[in-house]
């Protein structure tokens, strides 16, 4: 009977060399990662979840609820995120991205169990690069789908682009949220990527997936650096679309902008 262990037994060498040419930046699918019956067992858990937080703000992500607090995980999501936070998930990440040193996050800040309803969205953005709790910077994404019934007419897919802005999102590499598929990419200020557009996903069954994210203490080279140290997020509109903020409270506006005045303000420069 196979172990959770045994997702990790692959040619890491090639994976490598998919990995590094990957475009529009580094990246990498791999499909039935799990065992099968962990990957159905961590499903089912994951949609029995009650006890999530809207994480929307209504116009940059809309209808998305997440749960990165240990002691309320089912039991199967306690022990796969334990998984990812594992030393030998450390070094199969080392090993593909070419990235030393990397370090997981015990307080999952910004990761754990993420659920987008139907019409929800995640605009195009670049991540917070600097994690104030445990003071590293932010180097790697992964992302684990979980969405056994998924049709294509649904959408939901994963959006990639180096410049969004001046790309149509019809036009960018484009990643469906199918079951069990693993993705890994680079995650810098250069590395744009969501799922901008309203979900058509049935409103009994939300766009499900586990999201960890990874550090390191070393600082990203100057080609990764467009921004200072930040811990929030820079959203951006696809090319011919615009970040629409109608009816979106005044409260929330004010929060936004503070924000972006943080990010500024607060941010120093990576020497």
């Amino acid at each position: 009977m196979k172990t959770i262990y045994d997702s990790l037994k692959i040619n890491v060498d090639q994976l490598k060399k998919q990995y590094s040419a990957a475009q529009p930046f580094p990246h990498l699918l791999i499909d039935d990662f799990l065992p099968s019956d962990l990957a159905k067992d961590l499903e089912n858990a994951c949609r029995k979840v009650s006890n999530e937080r809207n994480v929307s703000d209504g116009f940059q992500q809309n209808k998305k609820f997440a749960l990165n607090n240990w002691s309320l995980m089912p039991e199967e999501m306690f022990k796969v995120c334990s998984f990812f936070n594992s030393g030998d998930f450390l070094i199969f990440l080392e090993n593909i991205t070419d990235i030393g040193a990397l370090i997981s996050d015990p307080y999952l800040e910004g990761g754990g169990l993420h659920q987008t309803y139907k019409d929800g969205f995640l605009k195009m953005h670049t991540d917070f690069n600097w994690n104030r709790k445990i003071q590293l910077n932010r180097r790697i994404n992964v992302i684990l789908y979980l969405n056994s019934k998924y049709e294509k007419n649904w959408d939901g897919k994963l959006l990639l682009s180096k410049n969004p802005s001046k790309e149509e999102s019809e036009k960018m590499y484009s990643i469906e949220p199918k079951f069990n598929r693993l993705i890994i990419f680079n995650t810098n200020d250069t590395t744009f990527h969501g799922h901008p557009e309203p979900l058509n996903f049935p409103s009994t069954f939300p766009r499900t997936s586990l999201a960890f994210y990874y550090y390191t203490a070393k600082n990203r080279s100057f080609a990764e650096r467009k921004r200072f140290k930040t811990s929030t997020t820079r959203y951006v509109a696809s090319k011919n679309k615009k970040l629409k903020s109608d009816g979106i409270k005044l409260k929330t506006k004010i929060r936004i902008f503070f924000e972006k005045m943080d990010s500024i303000f607060l941010g120093f420069p990576i020497l």
